[in-house]
């Protein structure tokens, strides 16, 4: 491992929390993003989310593309073997604007399919949100902690579990937003209650984009 990866993932497996400042905020957009229907209004709900969190951990957002189709995957004897949930990516800086890639962009991009490979259904609920908040740790790694590569490190999963843990309990424990919530909307927190404990973790690609 070169030098400057070593040090990136020492580092990264050294910092284990990722505190949020308005987490309540990030709780009920979180709501939003498990009560999207379609591949257009999750990517809006999903937008607001890393703006959110974005500000909150003080980054710069990220672009978010939810492209109506399945997830890209490889197939070997009739059977998936591989598919990838969701990846982040970071685009080339302008010359003279770090913070910017061509057209104005973002330069992190975070790309999470509406579909599922096989059958091509919608993706459920809590396994695009976990995704997101996955791909969103990944952006974090970039522009917070100045990583050159987000390695899968223990100190990784450990701030992924920190985000999702604050977002669930801010979802959980807003008294004004559970009063007035439909009972769909509360079966969608208790399922991302056990997306926590079940803890999945999303094949993820890090590479620049043009």
């Amino acid at each position: 491992m070169a030098r400057t990866r070593r040090a990136d993932y020492v580092r990264s497996n050294r910092l284990t929390t990722l505190p949020v400042r308005d987490v309540a905020a990030a709780g009920r957009a979180a709501l939003a993003v498990l009560d999207a229907g379609d591949a257009a209004a999750r990517q809006a709900a999903g937008q607001r989310l890393l703006d959110l969190l974005a500000a909150g951990t003080g980054i710069k957002a990220p672009e978010l593309v939810v492209p109506d189709a399945p997830q890209p995957h490889r197939r070997r004897g009739g059977r998936i073997v591989y598919s990838l949930q969701g990846e982040y990516r970071r685009r080339q800086p302008l010359p003279g604007h770090p913070s910017l890639a061509r057209g104005g962009r973002p330069l992190g991009r975070i790309r999470v399919p509406h579909l599922t490979p096989a059958r091509g259904s919608v993706v459920h609920p809590s396994a695009f949100l976990n995704t997101l908040l996955h791909e969103f740790c990944h952006h974090h790694d970039a522009e917070a902690l100045g990583l050159l590569r987000s390695f899968h490190t223990a100190g990784f999963y450990a701030r992924l579990r920190h985000l999702r843990e604050q977002i669930a309990r801010a979802s959980a424990e807003d008294p004004p937003l559970m009063a007035g919530l439909p009972s769909a909307s509360l079966s969608a927190i208790d399922r991302f209650w056990v997306s926590l404990r079940l803890s999945r973790k999303p094949r993820q690609r890090t590479e620049e984009v043009p």
